[in-house]
């Protein structure tokens, strides 16, 4: 996951890129939020993640078991594409699943998440608690708010707790 992670980050400032910075831009998640957050980006590209994962090594059960790559009949394709990328990591801070927002209109799903995995049980993770467990505790009190973008928002607010 963390080799997935590093990938959608480099994506981010590629060439590759420039309309999810735009996305964000808009947003106003700035390249240094970005890096905080470790935002990403899947390319459009059925084979990009995959076949980087490939070179380093990565066995193709492990991508599938990883959530993300889908093994369809006959081939397999990066779960992830055209999404700007929000790593979900656990509470030591270890990235353990995405959240991917897509950039076309015209997609089913406008969020994608990574699906239940080893690693990954999509009712025992909150959003950001790494970095908000500290804060939380010391305010005692959790903001819970619906979206990735709406935690970096609070974040960026003085509302690290959320």
């Amino acid at each position: 996951m963390e080799i997935a992670a590093k990938f959608f980050e480099f994506e981010l400032q590629s060439a590759r890129g420039a309309q999810s910075r735009g996305y964000l831009a808009d947003r106003q998640l700035s390249v240094a939020v970005q890096k905080e957050f470790r935002l990403g980006y899947a390319a459009d590209d059925r084979s990009a993640l995959r076949n980087h994962l490939a070179e380093k090594k990565v066995l193709p059960e492990q991508m599938v078991e990883a959530g993300l790559i889908i093994q369809g009949e006959g081939a397999s394709y990066d779960r992830f594409r055209d999404r700007v990328m929000f790593p979900i990591r656990d509470p030591r801070g270890r990235v353990i699943a995405f959240g991917g927002r897509a950039l076309s209109k015209d997609v089913p799903a406008k969020y994608l998440n990574s699906p239940e995995t080893p690693l990954f049980h999509k009712g025992h993770v909150l959003y950001n608690l790494d970095k908000a467990r500290g804060p939380a505790h010391e305010q005692g009190a959790v903001i819970a708010v619906e979206g990735y973008v709406d935690v970096i928002a609070m974040h960026r607010a003085g509302l690290p707790h959320a």
